[in-house]
């Protein structure tokens, strides 16, 4: 038996995912379609196959122990995207939801608000309910990505349920019990990125007693009273690479396909590689080893095609190595950890991507030049509040500074 779900774009039906009695995916555009949902798939009369829809709509289901708990509570394959996507489908990253029917009525009101108490209790019962999946009328959510967290509509400084006339804005994520100061962690380098190299806002709340970080979605903006998603795909969907090969030692994406894809692209492909490249510099030293495939992204805007903004960043090295992988995501010259790579190696790295090495290099020093100084700022700015005051941030700043000699020679500002 084949099954079908209505794809949605900007709230606008554009196709349909079906999937055949062997499990299969294809996706065809409807005849009125006219913007893609991914560079891989222009709007065509003809179907796409499963090569080019299952990576696409598998990259928008949520993973690891969240897709479990979604599985068992919904009763459905961890491994079979169509039927999270039909359950879950109405709120994915970007601009793209999914619905067995048309797009339900929702009210023009504003949906129901969220008190503090109402917040508490649902950031007590996130590990058992991922994404909010065990409310009463749960919101439709899929985000991917393996951190507690889930998403809500703000308005005049106050959480509110999504629906579909209302998409969730901020993203809020929980502390984790196995990486303590996880919010905090992850408050400072997301600072630390704005300064740098832009990002969005973020900020450490409490809701009685339980500390969350709230981020404002990259892929939402504010026209008027008029919340209006911006499409994305990250690079496992612009390259065509199921979710579970994220990772580069998976046999997923490399820097360098990264890279190229931006060069194919972007609208404005030489800023947004440059763009790119000091991405992958800031991760080197605050010691991301996490910036997998899917932790880049680009947007479609106004026509235009243009790498995202910055996220989930944290600096997963100030844990014990028995807690977390020193293993990086994506390889630097064919080396696998941070410990083990130093100047010559982003020299060679510029070289790969097709870069002037030397000129490279320069550009990159001007651009993180006074990365301590603003990162000391930081932390005595976050250290002066009682709620985001940690000796975190003392750790990270350590690797940072440990990170710069190694990669300029010592040549920088500090505090």
């Amino acid at each position: 038996m084949t099954r079908h779900l209505n794809v949605y774009l900007y709230g606008q039906k554009v196709g349909v995912l079906s999937e055949d009695s062997q499990g299969r995916l294809s996706f065809q555009y409807g005849a009125n379609a006219k913007l893609p949902i991914s560079v891989r798939m222009p709007v065509r009369a003809e179907p796409y196959d499963s090569r080019y829809a299952e990576p696409f709509f598998d990259n928008l289901t949520p993973e690891d122990v969240a897709l479990e708990i979604i599985s068992r509570k919904f009763h459905v394959s961890e491994d079979n995207v169509f039927s999270i996507l039909e359950k879950i489908g109405g709120d994915c990253a970007g601009a793209v939801s999914l619905y067995e029917n048309d797009i339900p009525n929702a009210s023009g009101d504003t949906p129901t608000g969220f008190d503090e108490s109402e917040i508490a209790h649902m950031i007590d019962e996130l590990p058992d309910n991922p994404l909010l999946t065990g409310m009463a009328n749960a919101p439709r959510l899929s985000l991917a990505g393996v951190q507690s967290k889930f998403a809500v509509y703000k308005i005049d400084g106050k959480y509110c349920r999504s629906d579909d006339r209302h998409p969730t804005t901020h993203i809020i994520k929980v502390a984790h019990k196995r990486y303590p100061n996880l919010p905090e962690n992850e408050l400072f380098c997301m600072k630390l990125a704005k300064n740098i190299l832009g990002t969005v806002d973020v900020q450490l709340c409490e809701a009685k007693g339980r500390k969350y970080l709230e981020i404002e979605r990259y892929d939402r903006i504010s026209d008027g009273n008029h919340i209006k998603r911006i499409h994305q795909e990250d690079f496992c969907q612009i390259l065509g690479v199921p979710a579970r090969r994220k990772y580069q030692n998976d046999g997923g994406p490399k820097i360098r396909d990264c890279y190229n894809a931006i060069l194919k692209y972007s609208s404005q492909a030489a800023a947004d590689a440059n763009k790119f490249v000091n991405q992958i510099v800031f991760n080197y030293l605050i010691g991301n080893t996490d910036a997998h495939a899917k932790n880049f992204s680009m947007l479609h805007r106004d026509g235009h095609i243009l790498l995202s903004p910055v996220y989930d960043l944290i600096s997963a090295e100030i844990y014990p190595e028995k807690d977390i992988s020193r293993e990086i995501a994506m390889s630097i010259n064919g080396k696998g950890k941070y410990r083990a790579i130093g100047k010559k190696d982003f020299l060679a790295l510029y070289e790969q991507l097709g870069l002037n090495p030397k000129n490279a290099q320069r550009l990159a020093k001007g651009k993180f030049s006074k990365i301590i100084k603003v990162a000391e700022s930081i932390r005595d700015e976050l250290n002066g509040n009682h709620l985001s005051g940690s000796e975190i941030y003392d750790a990270i700043i350590d690797i940072i500074r440990q990170r710069m000699e190694r990669l300029f020679d010592g040549n920088h500002e500090s505090g």
